[in-house]
Parts: structure tokens; sequence; C-alpha cells
């Protein structure tokens, strides 16, 4: 799990508000070519008025480049911290899912949530146990196997 994943350090100075912008805008780029402040406003769920508002604090902290009726850019350290927010992200769920057998979408939920708070200290410890589970002779799987039968009720509830 961990081999595609460096380590990240907490970002800080961003709200999970602003840091889920980041988010949506390169995930927009990446699907679509460019970023329209409509379509922010559409994957977040908010009025277009609250995406301006946090395109211009972006704007001005150096992460997107904005400007009214044109298209959002991630300037490269946005880029760079967007890319870093989404591996955490997928880190965290594909932990939960995985590992601890979470149902995806209460793993995707609880990512979202986790990787705004988790500290550098934490997110680290989990890599590297991670990278501890990966690396036992038994492999994860059994290790995982294990998991389930001793502490996982049957019938999902757990």
């Amino acid at each position: 799990m961990k081999n595609s994943i460096t380590r990240i350090r907490r970002i800080g100075q961003l709200s999970e508000s602003l840091e889920d912008y980041l988010e949506i805008i390169y995930n927009l780029v990446q699907k679509q070519k460019v970023a329209r402040v409509r379509d922010i406003a559409q994957v977040k769920a908010v009025k277009m008025s609250s995406v301006t508002s946090a395109l211009k604090r972006l704007d001005r902290k150096g992460l997107a480049n904005y400007e009214a009726r044109e298209f959002v850019e991630l300037t490269k350290a946005g880029t760079n911290l967007a890319k870093r927010l989404i591996k955490r992200h997928n880190f965290l769920k594909k932990f939960l899912i995985e590992v601890l057998k979470v149902d995806p979408p209460t793993a995707e939920s609880d990512a979202c949530s986790m990787e705004h708070v988790l500290s550098s200290q934490t997110m680290n410890r989990l890599f590297d146990f991670s990278e501890f589970l990966q690396s036992q002779p038994c492999g994860i799987e059994n290790i995982v196997k294990i998991f389930e039968k001793s502490y996982l009720n049957h019938d999902g509830n757990n």
C-alpha cells in the first residue's frame, strides 16, 4: 500500500474547505482539462459565490490562478499540494477498506474527514504500519483474515 505513497506532512495552513477545493480543482482538470466555477460549485454542492470567495483565497496564497470568468488553474505549488492531499485520501480509504474491512461508502466518508485532521506523525505511523503488514512473511492477506476472524462479527456490524 505504501510503495506509491511518499511520506506526507500535514499541510496545516489551509482550512479543510480550502483543501477540498484544491482536490476538486485538480480532479476536474484531470477529467475535463479545465475547472470552471460552476463545475466546482456543482461538485462541492455550494453556491458559485462561495466558490469565488474560496478561489480568491487560494489565489492570494499562491495556490491557484483565478480571474473572474476565466478557467481556474492551480499553480505548481497548488498542484503539488492537491496531489499530496489526494494521495493521503486514497491511502486512508484503501487502508480502511482493505485492512480494516470498512465498507466502501463509509471508508470514503471517513477518509475525507481523516485526511484533514491527522497529524503527520499519525499518518507516518499508518504508512509504517501498512509497510510492516506488507513485509510480513505470512502476507497482509493472511493477517487481515486473522483480524477478520478474531475481531469482526460475521454479520458485518462491527
